[in-house]
């Protein structure tokens, strides 16, 4: 074992296929390194050394990748669809057909403060799912719960980050009867313990869940108790501007073998960047979803959305463009992310926030802007 860790702790994506295949409960994840990052530690008493957890994890024995073959610009609409969801809808309206037909969704929701792949087995849990999470996304449990689904008959969408789409691949087979894979086009992953850091700073008394995507689009939210309590547009708060910026990620993020045009999915999902929307046979109302079609199942499942459901067939290569940076390459590390980390561990999240040169140039930039609207007047 490489520092304790099963593949070592550059390569660790921390999607837990390890602690859910070990037998002898002999891992858990805790959060290690500066920034906290989760990380399945070995218990050396606990282990017999069976070797299950290099089999099962991604990095020591990496899934089959495949290229996508069919690409749609699409959206959904349906206004239930779209309402909180971050993109055109199209997730949504993959989960509801899903749950219709007798399956059960497990996709990323805000729980208790911190995001967690949950089970939805009826549609009034989807509301949950929707928005995308920028914050590391706790697998706990669930791989072994797919598994178990799967083994009574019931059919399963799991929506996730690539990295858990090959853990949870490389638990239950690749070509497992009833299983769909949905793999999201991630920018990367940020530590959950900087964020509850940057919002406990932030928000006055207690918070319990949070948003950056849906109906305050690129706002970082939180909530207490369905309540929102703290409300900023993305380059006005600090975890948000800092992430889109890709200087929070974990270490692993860097060096992401699934940023690129090979797939971990049977469908990969985000929004089209970079699209033409001029060149679009319809006007969409919104938001245009990319969908990347990697196998037949993915193909299938896409075929069998509603009419509601707006597809348009588009080149590859309209997708996999410069906007679309992580499907082609991972986030870049910058000198702000040797900044920032250098900074952290002294004065804490927000103040090695404002140290770097990217919150400098927002707050500059804010502050333009607010003094043009003031004169404008």
């Amino acid at each position: 074992m490489q520092d304790n860790y099963v593949c070592g702790r550059l390569t660790c994506t921390g999607c837990g296929a390890c602690i859910d295949a070990c037998p002898f409960q002999a891992l858990k994840m805790v959060e290690t390194g500066p920034c906290g990052d989760p990380a399945p530690i070995v218990d050396a008493v606990k282990c017999k050394d069976c070797g299950l957890c290099h089999t099962v994890c991604p990095a020591c024995a990496p899934v089959e990748l495949r290229m996508p073959f069919k690409t749609y610009a699409a959206w959904s609409n349906d206004p239930s669809d779209v309402r909180l969801s971050s993109s055109g809808g199209l997730a949504t309206a993959l989960a509801r057909r899903t749950i219709i037909d007798g399956g059960v969704v497990f996709g990323s929701a805000s729980v208790d403060g911190e995001a967690r792949c949950i089970a939805v087995e009826e549609e009034s849990g989807l509301e949950g799912l929707r928005g995308s999470k920028y914050v590391y996304s706790s697998p706990a449990g669930a791989y072994r719960s797919v598994k178990n689904f799967l083994a009574r008959g019931r059919k399963v969408l799991f929506i996730s980050t690539p990295c858990q789409v090959a853990a949870l691949r490389s638990i239950v087979g690749d070509s497992s009867d009833g299983l769909l894979c949905v793999d999201l086009i991630c920018h990367g992953t940020p530590p959950a313990a900087l964020l509850r850091e940057h919002l406990d700073s932030q928000v006055k008394g207690r918070w319990d869940a949070f948003s950056f995507r849906g109906t305050n689009d690129f706002h970082m939210c939180a909530y207490r108790d369905g309540e929102l309590v703290f409300d900023k547009p993305c380059f006005e708060d600090g975890f948000f501007s800092v992430f889109v910026a890709g200087i929070i990620h974990r270490d692993a993020c860097y060096e992401c073998p699934y940023a690129r045009n090979r797939r971990a999915g049977d469908i990969t999902l985000g929004d089209f960047w970079g699209l033409d929307k001029s060149t679009l046979e319809a006007v969409p109302p919104g938001k245009v979803s990319v969908v990347l079609c990697n196998t037949k199942a993915g193909a299938d499942a896409i075929a069998k959305l509603p009419a509601s459901v707006y597809l348009e067939e588009r080149n590859f290569s309209e997708a996999d463009n410069e906007e679309q940076t992580n499907l082609h390459e991972p986030s870049r590390r910058t000198r702000d992310r040797q900044r920032f980390l250098k900074a952290y561990g002294r004065v804490g999240f927000d103040s090695a926030v404002h140290r770097t040169w990217t919150w400098k140039r927002f707050w500059l930039r804010t502050k333009k802007h607010r003094l043009l609207a003031l004169l404008g007047r």
